[in-house]
This record gives C-alpha cells, sequence and structure tokens, in this order.
C-alpha cells in the first residue's frame, strides 16, 4: 500500500467492517431475546442493542434518536450481549497486545475522520501494520463468537435425542471439538 488516499481507504474500510460485524452481533443478540423468553436484556441494553436514545421531545412525544456511541464501549458491549445471547464464555480477549492495536487503530481512524491539520490525514508504515493485526485479531475474535453460536445451536439439536446417553455423548464429543477449535482459531 504506497499512496496515502489507499492508506485512508485501508483506515476506513477497516472499520466499517468491524463497526459493521458489531451492529450484527446486536441485532443477533436482539433476534434472541425476543425468540427466547430466557435470554432477559435491560430495558437500557435492548435501546443499546438496538442503537437508539429514547428521549421524549417538548409535545410529550418519543422520539428515538441514533445513539452516540464510542466505538470501543460499543465493541465490548455487543460481544458480551452476543454471548449471552447464544450462552457461550464470551471470547473477546481484551488482555492480547491485539487489542491495543485495534485501540491504537481507533485513535487513527479518529484522526482522520476528525483531522485538526493536514499532518492529520498521513498514516505511517507502522499504523497500517498495526491496523492489519488488529484487523486479523478481530477476524478471529469473530471467528471464535460464530462458533459459540455454532454450539448454541448443536446443543438445541441434541436436546431433540431421546436417549439421554447418546445425547450426553454427543454433547461432549461436539463440546471438545468446539473448544479446540475456539483455541486453534484464537492462537493464531
Amino acid at each position: 500500500m504506497t499512496s496515502a488516499a489507499q492508506r485512508r481507504q485501508y483506515i476506513r474500510a477497516m472499520f466499517a467492517c468491524i463497526e459493521g460485524a458489531v451492529w450484527l452481533f446486536k441485532q443477533e443478540a436482539l433476534e434472541q431475546h425476543k425468540n427466547d423468553a430466557s435470554i432477559v436484556f435491560t430495558t437500557s441494553e435492548l435501546s443499546v442493542l438496538a442503537e437508539v436514545a429514547p428521549s421524549i421531545d417538548g409535545r410529550g412525544v418519543i422520539q428515538e434518536p441514533p445513539a452516540n456511541l464510542r466505538f470501543v464501549p460499543n465493541l465490548l458491549f455487543a460481544f458480551g450481549c452476543h454471548a449471552r445471547a447464544f450462552d457461550y464464555e464470551p471470547v473477546l480477549r481484551v488482555s492480547d497486545h491485539e487489542w491495543g492495536d485495534l485501540k491504537s487503530s481507533v485513535i487513527v481512524r479518529n484522526r482522520l475522520m476528525h483531522p485538526k491539520q493536514l499532518s492529520s490525514m498521513n498514516i505511517s508504515d507502522d499504523e497500517i501494520r498495526t491496523a492489519r493485526a488488529a484487523l486479523k485479531w478481530f477476524g478471529l475474535n469473530c471467528s471464535a463468537a460464530t462458533l459459540g453460536v455454532s454450539m448454541w445451536y448443536a446443543k438445541r439439536a441434541i436436546q431433540k435425542i431421546e436417549d439421554p446417553e447418546e445425547a450426553a455423548a454427543k454433547l461432549q464429543i461436539i463440546s471438545t471439538a468446539a473448544e479446540n477449535l475456539k483455541r486453534l482459531v484464537l492462537d493464531s
């Protein structure tokens, strides 16, 4: 990636991809909430999942303007709610150095979206390398979350098996396989 324009496009596209995935995770959590009475989100959580900030206008009418959500808390919230909705252990590993890479890339994104001076539009080789590492890490975490959803569906299918011993054996097999696969994905 050599041109300054290509570097800026990469950062913008990267965050569009991440923000789209975060939105999808929230939509899946909302859908699960609607379809399964055992999944309970508070009224505030539901508003944030729907990305609205309800208020009352001067005429006493409810307004639902879009919520102004900060990137990092929104990402953490989306992954946490998604894990709750599909009953899997949260997978977003904020102790990884790539989490720091993502947060550094957020600073670059914000600098590009709200430039204070012309030099704000420049992206260094190190910033591009950091962004690429962060995007790869994010994709791997999304893959691990998807494995959690797959296990949720597999458990539902196993509940239909009438023989309890057969059901337990199948659950053990798929649980072990899913955990091993998740470990492989996250350790890539």
